[in-house]
């Protein structure tokens, strides 16, 4: 399962350049890049809504409500097309990965194998091994309730946005627009993504 939010945050002229859309760009490129036939498990790509909390909703009590309804409809038995959960080997979320200063630590809830698969298959040559390095705190995010479900998932986040502690001054603020992101930092986690997916599983 390879997933990202769509969603922004509703603030007043917030375009939501990298917490939404550059995780996006990265799910849909690797729809138009990964080969039709693939050896082994099938990969689902999953765009979720909701990840944001409304306004005055802390993200404990209102965020992951579009991944945590996925994960109810895969747990009975695949309903509105979702894949049925005993059959989900893993997870893999791509959130604020537009950064230009891109650092992809392993998220302290993230599986360290597939966090791994990604980090080697860049330090081989898919992309730049530069970002993949370090370890940060764990955070909620689309990825939690499947770890809560008991499947396998990495988060593949640049949580610290901006200048100034995590997670930067830049976060949910209106600058995050576009020229506070680059397209190299998605090939730099798109790169191996390409090489690591078709061998999870």
């Amino acid at each position: 399962m390879v997933g990202a939010h769509y969603d922004t945050k509703d603030i007043p002229g917030f375009v939501g350049a990298n917490d939404g859309a550059s995780g996006v760009a990265v799910v849909l490129e690797l729809a138009r890049t990964l080969p039709r036939r693939l050896a082994g498990p099938s990969i689902y790509l999953v765009f979720f809504d909701a990840e944001e909390s409304p306004h005055g909703e802390s993200f404990e009590s209102g965020g992951d409500r579009g991944s945590r309804q996925f994960v109810r409809y895969s747990r009975d038995a695949g309903r509105q097309g979702s894949p049925a959960l005993k059959g989900i080997r893993a997870m893999v979320l791509f959130d604020m990965v537009g950064d230009c200063d891109l650092t992809i630590p392993r998220e302290a809830n993230s599986d360290p194998d597939l966090y791994a698969a990604f980090a080697d298959a860049a330090e081989e040559g898919a992309g730049s091994a530069m970002p993949f390095q370090g370890e940060a705190a764990g955070i909620l995010d689309d990825h939690t309730p499947f770890i809560e479900a008991g499947i396998p998932a990495v988060d593949l986040i640049d949580f610290d946005f901006g200048p100034g502690p995590s997670p930067g001054a830049w976060w949910h603020t209106r600058a995050d627009d576009l020229p506070h992101v680059c397209a190299d930092s998605l090939g730099v986690v798109g790169a191996p993504a390409l090489a690591a997916l078709p061998a999870i599983g």
